[in-house]
């Protein structure tokens, strides 16, 4: 009886313990851009909590391009996000993990949990809604 308790407990413990992502819907489909630095340890955390976020959030409305700062030939995508942006720092160029929602704004820098905060801000973008305070010194905005 006792071991019935406890592999019905830990049915229920199990079952409270998962999450759900909840699917969020976009006017248009969105693509995202992540530039990041092999030995970077918030790069690593993004490509591990955000990307399959993303990817259930949106489903078939996202799609992510994945660039190696490392590599040469990121250097020129790099620029070209860079450049369409009203906002960005110099002192901060090439540091990673840096993130372009392309169309609309970037982010420099990821915690565990932002990646939350970045679905809201697209979803907000799209329907023409004010922008989360979240990650408000991490986003930097697109041209005019």
């Amino acid at each position: 009886m006792k071991k019935l308790f406890i592999l019905i407990l830990s049915v229920f413990m199990l079952m409270g313990c998962s999450s759900k992502t909840e699917t969020i819907s976009l006017k248009k489909p969105v693509t995202i851009a992540f530039y990041s630095i092999a030995d970077c340890g918030e790069c690593k955390a993004f490509k591990k909590n955000a990307i399959p976020y993303f990817k259930k959030a949106f489903g078939k409305q996202v799609t992510i391009k994945m660039y190696d700062m490392d590599a040469t030939s990121t250097k020129t995508h790099y620029d070209t996000a860079i450049n369409r942006l009203a906002d960005f720092d110099q002192e901060y160029y090439g540091m990673g993990p840096f993130i372009d929602i392309e169309g609309y704004f970037s982010y420099l820098g990821y915690r565990a949990g932002d990646e939350e905060a970045i679905a809201k801000d697209i979803h907000n973008a799209q329907y023409d809604k004010k922008l989360t305070s979240t990650l408000e010194g991490h986003r930097f905005s697109y041209k005019s």
